[in-house]
């Protein structure tokens, strides 16, 4: 067999990408060439394939072997005999390789390595080289490539966009949370009011509207409407009693019958008519509104309540923020009067929008929100006198 048919058959591989694991044991090896010849050199290393030796003269590749392997121990020697084959030579490290190894020597050799390697058979010289060894296969190692498509660098700066702006919305989110918790109030609630005339029932009676249904401006003085309670007398006195026996007889039947009296009620202004029951004629109880007169000269404004707690924070007001119900857009207003309603333990404030409201908003509910400033700043002078 010629020396370069042996080149092309020998595979140098890196450690990494070996067969069989390579360890390196302290051992001696006796080589026995088939003229008797014997050559006694170090064990580099060992493993399932074949030998490294150290040797500085040179063999001849291709030759074979009677090789005895002793591991010196403490107290015992470990032989083991095998045939091999020179593969290899570089300086004095020398490669051979193992010739028909049968099984059960493969076996062995298998148990010494891994017995070595454990430390079971270490000694103590030994003993921490074999915990300082590196004794597993490391993972082959593949080229990757680096270089990215147009598409795919596209894709990874919009899913980078992506991520970002879910970021940012987030915090926009959060700061508006915290904006809104620390420099903003709601009204518990509000409604769209004028400085009306409220016309309510005296008594129990009959009621008949005298304006066209349909018409919602009056002018002052002009009849609104009829209204037909019965004369409730009350006699609560001596005096009362000696009035009667004045009268008439027919004059007190009609006293003591209760006679229905009609009164009729005019426009005290030139106002607009808004009706909060039914535009219809008929029995009415005591106390029930018929009509609000709003004066159309007076603006309409919103009447707001906060509760009591809020009022030191309520003084920061830098602005009011109003938007009627069913409103597209909010609107700016001022603050032009406030009081205290003791009983419901409420500041009612009269805010008056810089847009003036529709005649179709009176009563209706608003959203108020109350802008602050910042602790230590002037508020509204509004506010402010309210002790």
């Amino acid at each position: 067999m010629s020396t370069s048919i042996l080149k092309e058959q020998v595979v140098h591989e890196a450690i990494d990408e070996r067969q069989h694991i390579r360890t390196r044991i302290p051992a001696q090896a006796r080589l026995t060439g088939s003229q008797g010849e014997s050559i006694s050199c170090d064990v580099q290393d060992i493993s399932l394939g074949g030998i490294g030796l150290i040797y500085p003269e040179p063999l001849k590749l291709g030759s074979l072997y009677e090789v005895a392997i002793t591991l010196g121990m403490s107290r015992v020697d470990l032989s083991f005999k095998a045939k091999v084959k020179v593969v290899s030579q570089k300086g004095d490290q020398v490669g051979t390789q193992f010739v028909d190894l049968d099984p059960q020597k493969a076996d062995i050799l298998r148990y010494l390595i891994s017995s070595y390697m454990s430390g079971e058979i270490a000694d103590i010289n030994g003993l921490f080289n074999v915990m300082q060894r590196e004794n597993y296969i490391k993972e082959r190692k593949q080229k990757h490539s680096t270089q990215r498509t147009p598409g795919e660098r596209l894709k990874a700066a919009a899913g980078s966009l992506l991520f970002l702006l879910i970021g940012l919305l987030a915090l926009a989110y959060v700061l508006f949370k915290a904006y809104e918790l620390m420099f903003r109030i709601p009204a518990s609630q509000a409604l769209v009011s004028s400085n009306s005339f409220i016309v309510s029932m005296p008594e129990n009676g009959n009621v008949r509207f005298l304006v066209p249904e349909g018409q919602t401006q009056v002018t002052t003085g002009q009849p609104l409407a009829s209204i037909s309670t019965q004369l409730g007398t009350s006699i609560t006195s001596p005096a009362d009693v000696a009035a009667m026996m004045d009268l008439a007889p027919g004059d007190i039947e009609t006293l003591l019958g209760q006679t229905n009296i009609e009164t009729v009620i005019s426009s005290p202004c030139d106002c607009t008519i808004y009706y909060p029951g039914s535009h219809l004629s008929g029995f009415g109880y005591k106390g029930d509104p018929l009509l609000h007169l709003l004066p159309n000269d007076q603006p309409l404004f919103v009447q707001a309540s906060v509760p009591f707690e809020k009022l030191d924070t309520l003084r920061r007001t830098q602005r009011v923020s109003l938007r009627p119900y069913g409103a597209e857009q909010a609107i700016t207003g001022r603050l032009v009067s406030a009081s205290i309603n003791q009983q419901n333990q409420m500041v009612l404030l009269n805010i008056e929008p810089e847009t003036a409201l529709s005649i179709e908003d009176y009563q209706k509910p608003v959203w108020v929100e109350f802008v602050l400033g910042l602790p230590g700043m002037p508020g509204s002078d509004i506010i402010s006198e309210l002790r």
